[in-house]
């Protein structure tokens, strides 16, 4: 049986990977983005750290996020608007705990990048 962390790692992986190699998307400006995630969420908080990246329309890497979360047991978040969705309808229990999961979510994520990113 597999913890929340290795759950998330091994979504993770995958799906920074891909963004690499696909080249459907600017891996350097994902990179920029999975950088400053983390930090976005603790300085403002995941509904508004959401709603910026969805302005900017960083959705590809929104869209990794969600499906991190999914593999982690949010089988409601699909998507980048369903993730903007939930941090925005939870209750502040859910919220603090959805927030804490995105913050380890998005540490992995950070992490795949930064390793995939010394390779290029």
């Amino acid at each position: 049986m597999a913890t929340l962390s290795q759950r998330m790692a091994q979504a993770a992986f995958p799906k920074v990977r891909r963004r690499q190699t696909s080249g459907d998307v600017n891996f350097q400006e994902y990179t920029t983005v999975a950088k400053k995630f983390p930090a976005l969420i603790h300085t403002c908080g995941l509904a508004q750290a959401v709603a910026f990246a969805q302005a900017k329309r960083d959705l590809a890497y929104l869209d990794d996020l969600a499906a991190v979360l999914a593999a982690a047991g949010y089988r409601e978040i699909t998507g980048h608007d369903a993730l903007g969705q939930q941090s925005r309808d939870q209750s502040l229990t859910g919220y603090l705990r959805l927030s804490r999961d995105a913050l380890l979510a998005a540490g992995w994520l950070k992490r795949y990048v930064e390793a995939l990113a010394e390779k290029d």
